[in-house]
């Protein structure tokens, strides 16, 4: 038999649409033919939402660790106490404990290299907070001991990544430096290359200031640090350009000529991927040593119980994982052993573009 990659997923918000979206996706038996699932939760709350949605074709496979599990079924490690207390929804103290205790043990297991990636269902940002961090980002950048981790929100038609993410929107024109923009830049540029071997990528950057400043006449981060980043980026082989006005790069669809974009905020990116996307983007958390996926969608506590959430997020979440692992593992082994005259994107010198080339593709996406 084929060996499949274990994929951890944590149980998220036992009071949202979580166990919802788990129960969908996993009720299809093809989820077993591409991995093997190992949910971390609680089979209890699992059989209280498979009642609740009257869904009959569901079972699981309790197992203790993760070397028992079948790859032919969806496996669940029970690690929360049978008695959590479901409020479907309502956030709560104990829901929002129960998640992280599900997602740091599906962590560990990954740590451990007993699984090969982590999928996240949906949980409160306020869940973070247990932790002493803002927000997801904060969290595994605490736990991995990096200095920086980057959401990139991935759908069908286009990816976005961030400078900033989770702070108070006056505190973003502070983050809003040159060497914070270059340091985003690298990170996405390296992502695009080895977690989705697109060999040169084009990334779009967008504008701070209405009309991207309009000559400095609403603003002069464009000129004076936006600007400047880019040029300091494509000197090093970064094909990075803007910056661009949002409203007329998402409009006019012009972000298809683009492999991803860099939203200077929040809400400057999230607004057009969930517009354009809807709710069925996945997003990866980059600058890690290890994959992570999450589903774009929240909790989603309005619809909670009344069979309406749409799996598809969650569903691309582990498609997302599963590709990207593969991805590196085959980026790895090209490093290790490269064929002669292989460009093994992101590792290789050869693959990045030089300043006169970016200046051509420039001026081709800009005609």
């Amino acid at each position: 038999m084929e060996n499949r990659l274990k994929i951890g997923i944590s149980h998220g918000d036992v009071n949202g649409i979580s166990y919802e979206l788990i129960i969908k996706m996993t009720a299809e038996n093809r989820i077993c033919e591409i991995c093997t699932p190992i949910l971390y939760g609680s089979s209890k709350v699992a059989a209280y939402h498979r009642k609740t949605l009257n869904i009959e074709n569901f079972n699981l496979n309790s197992i203790q660790t993760p070397q028992e599990a079948n790859a032919k079924r969806c496996n669940v490690i029970n690690c929360v106490d049978d008695a959590v207390k479901v409020e479907l929804g309502k956030e709560t103290q104990e829901g929002d404990e129960v998640a992280m205790i599900a997602l740091k043990e599906a962590l560990d297991a990954l740590d451990q290299h007993a699984i090969d990636a982590v999928v996240a269902a949906p949980q409160s940002v306020k869940s973070f907070g247990l932790e002493n961090a803002s927000g997801c980002p904060a969290f595994l950048a605490a736990r991995y001991g990096v200095k920086d981790t980057m959401p990139l929100l991935v759908g069908a038609k286009m990816k976005i990544g961030f400078v900033t993410t989770h702070i108070p929107f006056k505190e973003i024109t502070p983050h809003i430096t040159a060497e914070h923009i270059g340091k985003k830049l690298k990170m996405l540029d390296n992502c695009l290359k080895k977690d989705f071997t697109i060999r040169k990528p084009r990334i779009a950057v967008l504008g701070l200031n209405p009309h991207t400043g309009e000559n400095c006449t609403f603003g002069e981060e464009e000129q004076n640090i936006i600007l400047p980043a880019l040029e300091r980026a494509r000197e090093n082989g970064i094909m990075a350009l803007g910056p661009y006005a949002a409203d007329n790069l998402f409009s006019g669809m012009e972000f298809e000529k683009f492999d991803a974009i860099l939203a200077l905020y929040h809400d400057q990116g999230m607004i057009p991927f969930k517009a354009i996307e809807g709710y069925e983007g996945a997003v990866l958390m980059t600058g890690l040593p290890v994959v992570y996926t999450s589903t774009v969608t929240g909790t989603a506590y309005d619809i909670v119980g009344k069979g309406e959430a749409d799996e598809s997020a969650l569903r691309n979440a582990l498609y997302l994982a599963i590709d990207v692992y593969n991805n590196r593992l085959q980026n790895e082994e090209l490093a290790t052993n490269p064929l002669q005259h292989y460009d093994v994107a992101g590792n290789a010198n050869e693959s990045d573009m030089n300043v006169e080339q970016i200046a051509g593709v420039k001026e081709e996406i800009e005609d």
